[in-house]
Parts: C-alpha cells; structure tokens; sequence
C-alpha cells in the first residue's frame, strides 16, 4: 500500500507560491460557505511519527480562518479522560454544526499504538476499528463530513525527522526532544497502519493517503483534499432537492405491546414500603461507595410516561447516595449548541468521572420516542438511532458503567387522575401543562414506540427494567432494589458486600432473618 506513495513527488517553492494564495482564497471562500451549512468537518490527520502532521495543521490554520477551525490533540491523556469511556473525550470536542474541527491524534490512536506494542491483542484491535466505524457512520448519518487524511514517509526521512537532521527547511518542528508516541519499529508501524487503513476505509469516510517527504506537496495535496470534499458536498446539497421524510406512527394500529405485560395491580402497604424503604436505601449508600472506591461508574436512566412518578422515584434513589458521588441531569428539549451537534453530544459530555454516578431524568431515547412520535426525526433518524444507542450503551458497559434503564408504566386511567389532582393541587399545579395534554392525545403512538424501544434497545449487557408504577410506593421499592441488585452483581457483591464463598454462608443466615434491618436516625441524618 505505502510503496506507491515513495515516488518522489514534489512542488518547487517557485510553484508552490503562484498555487498556494489562489488555494487559500478558495478555502477561505469554501470554509465561509460552510459557516451557512447545517453540517460541520472533521479533520483527522494521521501518520507515522516525523511524517509532519503538526506542521501541516499550522499551515491549514494559516490558509483558513483559525476562528472557525478547533484544533484538539490528544498527545497527553488527562486522569479525567481515562476515567471516561474512550470516545467521551472525543465526543465532547466535536465541532458544532458550520464549523471545523482538525484532530490530531485521534480516535486512532490507541488501537494502532497498542497493536505496535503488543498491548492489545488481534481481537480487540478488530474490535475496536468496529468501534471507529460505529462512531464515524453515526457522524456521517447526522450529516458531518469527514477528511481523513494518511501522512506517509519513508524508514530514512523519519529518523532525520525524528533526529533533527532532516534539511531546515523540510524540518518539522516537534513538540519534545523525544516523540511522545513512538512504538515498535517502522516496518510494523506500516503493518499495523495498513491493517487499520483497510478496516476503517469507506466510501462516505475515505482515507487519503499522502506522499509527505516534500512539505511543499504535502499542504497543496491536504489542502486540495479539504477544499474538494467541502465543494463536492456543497454541490451535492444545492442539487438535491429532496427533504427528509417526517413520519409519525399510526395510533390505530396498536395491539399487544411489552408494556401489556406490566402487571399493573401489584401494590405495597405503608408500612412494609417504609421497612423497605429503609433496608434498601441502607443498602445503596453503601454499594455507593464500593463502587466509587472500586472506580465503577453507575449510570441510572429514567424514562416513563407524564406523571408517571419519575421525580419521586429519583429523590429516593438520591436521598441514597452521598451528594459528591452522584450528579441528576434534567433534560428538555435541546438548546440551540445543542441542536447544532449529533444528539448524543449532550449525553456523552454529561458523563460523570469513574466511581460516581450519573442519573438521568429523561435521556437519549428522547430520539426514538417523543422526537419520533411528534415529528421531530425523520424515520430514518430515528430507526438509524436504535443502532446508535446500542453501540453508546455497549461502548458504557465495555469502560465498567454499571448501567440501568428504568421505564415507569401506569395505565391511561391513572395517568388520567393524577393529571386532574394535579390540576386541583395548588402547589402541585406547576407539574401539569398544556403540552402534558396533547401527549396524553397520542398515548397509543407513544406505546407503540415503547414497544419498539424496548424491543430493539434492551440487550443483555443493558436491558429495560419495566416498572409498575400505578402504586407509587411498589414503584419507588423496585426502582431501588433494582439498582441494588445491578451494582451487587457488578461489584461481585452480596446484599451484605459479601463476595464468594461469603455468599453461601450469608443465604442460611437470610433465611433465618424476620424483619429487614431498619436504618437508624443516625444515618438518616448523615
């Protein structure tokens, strides 16, 4: 693959000075059409150590307006970046909508440096370009445009890169005496190189190999690259005519859905609610903890139905949790940097660090439920969404979150009584709106997507937990045993933070047990 590239190729500085100022303009005028367009390009520039990557960055910030380009390297890893899922820190750098993003040292990085070293063995290293392909099809679905571009010299041209003794003025300029990301030899660097080249190479994100020995082909040849992919996209746009299909579903085609299966009749008394309650709470704070102290991330998604009882069942769960370990995120509808992103922008960057938890009231099933049901998504978006979320969730559980979904069912009856004594409640008054009717109108298409929520988004490493929530009291119970039982489990853990053989030992002592521990005033305050 890379023998090609080695023939030599270059522009005199005599040439390169009539080419350069006329590529500028057009960049210039090229990036100011962009700023109009509803989509943003990603920049991703790859290569060898000494190939020049740095200083072809400077040169496209000197051609283009800086102001509207965001150059991210990722050369040192922060402690918070390798407390979040690996593309986190990617995610939220992405550039809004109209914008440029260059990134230099990018999502590639680690698969190819750990394939170099050994690190990481051929499976994962293909898993992990599947990984990238999930990433880059979810950016090019919602629109970006992607450039990647390869940077190849040869065995020769990199030591004296790497040794300062390349000509001046072919020299590269490096960040440190040594190259912070130097591994293995060339040769298997090539290898690895060209096994990630043909994993991740796709019609719609191409990579563009680049002969770099001389700096002077080099720019021009990135530089053409970028300014053909931003022309050629912009042609295709102003030539199709065509909209985005905005599709709702039918209400009048609902039969038995997943949620029919909820049974609805299940009740808790007072005070077995208040003894459990208790017990379970107990039981949170402390698996809290164990979790922080074993740097586990708990990740609690809370969806269900207008008055369903989520903000109750939330306040249980958080009166449970020490408030330095847990952050609730609120979510309505998107903010205009919001909608000037992919739609899990806003999820990715509200990720708490390892060991804490973070509790969402309403999530990034905002896409395949109200998004689709009101007309906001296409039916391509939304369908393409399901995908999308199973690889957000997988890429959570694979860094340790221990993830859980919570859907809070009530019947069409009760949802319709708690709307009226909301209405005759002073202080409850400000919980009922205009728009909480006209989702009530829609309640079959809105069960409809449930159901296929449900049905394509529970997998086994992140199912739906159906709650029965027309007692709120057996609601808010099972909401925190479930939570209980998802960080034992993940933790190894017992409802007594047993392990092992522990556990054995601790089911006799269970069945001896008539009454739940009660948790103490003590505690209550703390």
């Amino acid at each position: 693959m890379f023998k090609s590239l080695e023939v030599g190729r270059q522009i005199k500085g005599s040439e390169f000075d009539e080419l350069a100022p006329d590529l500028q303009l057009q960049l210039l005028t090229a990036q100011r059409d962009l700023a109009g367009r509803d989509y943003p390009l990603i920049i991703v520039i790859a290569g060898l150590e000494g190939a020049g990557k740095g200083a072809l960055i400077h040169r496209l910030n000197e051609w283009m307006d800086p102001r509207g380009i965001d150059t991210n390297t990722f050369w040192e890893h922060s402690d918070e970046q390798e407390s979040h899922p690996y593309f986190w820190r990617f995610w939220r750098k992405l550039p809004p909508r109209g914008e440029t993003g260059i990134f230099l040292g990018s999502w590639y990085s680690r698969p190819a440096l750990g394939a170099m070293d050994k690190s990481i063995s051929d499976e994962d290293f293909e898993r992990r370009c599947r990984d990238i392909l999930a990433f880059e099809r979810a950016l090019v679905d919602d629109g970006a445009l992607i450039v990647k571009l390869w940077l190849h010299v040869t065995k020769d041209t990199r030591e004296a890169q790497l040794q300062g003794k390349a000509p001046g003025k072919q020299q590269n300029p490096r960040v440190t005496d040594q190259p912070y990301d130097l591994r293995g030899g060339y040769k298997e660097g090539l290898k690895v190189a060209e096994r990630m080249i043909l994993a991740t190479d796709t019609s719609d994100c191409p990579w563009n190999l680049i002969e770099a020995e001389d700096r002077h082909y080099r720019d021009i040849t990135a530089g053409q690259i970028i300014l053909g992919a931003l022309q050629a996209r912009a042609q295709a746009d102003d030539n199709s005519n065509e909209q985005p299909a905005v599709t709702t579903t039918p209400t009048d085609t609902v039969g038995a859905t997943v949620l029919s299966g909820v049974d609805l009749s299940q009740r808790l008394e007072r005070e077995q609610y208040k003894q459990d309650l208790a017990d379970y709470q107990a039981r949170l704070q402390d698996l809290a903890w164990d979790a922080y102290r074993a740097n586990r991330s708990m990740i609690a998604v809370f969806e269900g139905w207008d008055a369903a009882g989520k903000g109750s069942a939330i306040r249980r769960v958080t009166r449970a949790v020490d408030p330095r370990l847990f952050h609730l995120v609120q979510f309505a509808a998107p903010t205009d940097e919001e909608k000037a992103h992919h739609y899990l922008w806003r999820f990715w960057r509200q990720l708490e660090r390892d060991g804490r938890a973070t509790i969402f009231d309403r999530s990034w099933y905002g896409r395949v439920l109200v998004e689709r049901v009101e007309g906001f998504a296409s039916e391509e978006q939304w369908r393409r969404a399901y995908s999308e979320i199973n690889q957000f969730e997988s890429e959570l559980v694979a860094h340790g979150s221990i993830l859980s979904k919570f859907w809070l069912h009530i019947s069409k009856d009760e949802q319709l009584a708690r709307f009226k004594a909301r209405e005759e409640t002073p202080r409850k008054q400000h919980k009922i709106t205009p728009e909480d009717w006209r989702n009530r109108e829609k309640w079959d298409a809105y069960e409809q997507a449930v159901d296929d929520m449900v049905m394509h988004t529970s997998t086994s490493h992140a199912p739906w937990t159906l709650i029965s929530g027309n007692d709120k009291l057996f609601a808010r119970i099972q909401i925190l045993k479930s939570c209980c039982d998802a960080l034992e489990s993940a933790l190894g853990q017992d409802n007594n933070g047993n392990s092992g053989e522990e556990k054995e030992k601790d089911k006799e002592k269970d069945k001896a047990k008539t009454k739940p521990k009660k948790r103490s005033k003590k505690q209550d305050k703390k």
